[in-house]
């Protein structure tokens, strides 16, 4: 039986629904948060009690919409199907590979490539990298510097100025100038989780273990707080991926991520 969509703002479901698997749904958590939440759309199908049976997730906080399309029971593709006509012209999408045939039916693909989800389980601190007076908190008066540092290091990131906001960006200082800096997609405290992200270092400043360090900052700030701490990292950046294993980060979920606009109407279908 196929269960009918429905859209809900009832965070104490939603909450409940993503604890199933706190790490793949980091990003849902994060979001319950009042900053991100009045951004956001949740589709919804309920098994026959009165709780989430799978979500779909559509946050329009940024210039270009995201959904993230990850389901838990074999229901998630019937919750999709129903939702592709409704979903953006244009938007990035986060999802398991099998559902790509599906979001095919509506949409064209430009693939950006295979992600793993990672989740701090023991922190191993680092061996001290740098000057530590040369870190400081990063506030929303060096959104400019902040974007220019992206820009030449890590273009293809997603980064928005009221990230900033959140208090949780720290940078390396040098000559008066960010080097090296690192932060996070998602912070709740209420919800007790953080996504790190928009981790850079300029191409002159590197191999000197800056990011490394400013990571080690952040993470304890974050442990001192008992917030989950989780990241997405790109399936074949090994550098990344050893440096995060090195901090007690293991793979939890393996996942796709591409960008998506509207082709055909052909009609979309589940077998």
């Amino acid at each position: 039986m196929t269960l009918p969509v429905l859209f809900t703002s009832d965070k104490k479901r939603l909450r409940e629904h993503f604890l199933k698997d706190p790490v793949l749904f980091a990003y849902h958590l994060g979001d319950l948060d009042d900053f991100f939440f009045r951004h956001c759309q949740w589709a919804v199908t309920y098994g026959y009690m009165p709780r989430v049976e799978e979500c779909l997730l559509t946050y329009f906080g940024g210039d270009t919409p995201a959904v993230l399309a990850f389901g838990v029971t074999d229901s998630f593709p019937h919750l999709l199907a129903d939702m592709l006509d409704l979903l953006p012209e244009r938007f990035h999408c986060h999802f398991f590979a099998p559902y790509r045939d599906l979001l095919r039916n509506r949409f064209t693909e430009q693939p950006l490539g295979t992600y793993l989800k990672m989740r701090l389980a023991t922190y191993r601190p680092p061996q001290p990298q740098g000057d530590t007076q040369h870190i400081r908190r990063l506030t929303s008066d060096d959104a400019a510097e902040l974007t220019a540092l992206y820009t030449d290091a890590y273009p293809s990131n997603y980064f928005h100025p009221r990230m900033l906001q959140t208090g949780k960006y720290f940078g390396y200082i040098e000559d008066g100038h960010i080097v090296a800096a690192v932060g996070v997609h998602v912070y709740s405290t209420e919800f007790k989780v953080a996504a790190l992200g928009n981790v850079a270092t300029h191409p002159q400043a590197r191999r000197r273990g800056l990011a490394t360090g400013l990571l080690a900052v952040l993470i304890e700030e974050l442990l001192a707080e008992d917030c989950l701490i989780c990241l997405n990292v790109a399936a074949d950046n090994e550098a990344a991926i050893t440096c995060y294993e090195r901090l007690g980060f293991e793979v939890t979920h393996r996942y796709e991520e591409a960008r998506f606009s509207r082709s055909s109407p052909s009609a979309a279908t589940v077998d």
